[in-house]
């Protein structure tokens, strides 16, 4: 398995952009709207996306290495 990358990287820069953001529309942003085009919304299920694929390359690379030992 490869290192998400790209538009599924879940770098340092991309997880502190998505709090700054957060906390933004939290408190600047549109009122509440329908699950489906509430920003804020949409935001937490692509921090959730990336921290998925980040987990599951995590857990692939420690069975690499437990595998090699």
């Amino acid at each position: 398995m490869d290192k998400p990358r790209g538009k599924d990287s879940f770098s340092l820069l991309y997880r502190t952009g998505f709090r700054i953001n957060y906390a933004l529309l939290h408190v600047m942003g549109p009122a509440s709207q329908t699950l489906e085009t509430d920003p804020q919304h949409r935001a937490k299920k692509e921090y959730e996306r990336r921290r998925g694929l980040h987990r599951a390359w995590k857990a692939h690379q420690r069975s690499e290495q437990r595998d090699r030992a």
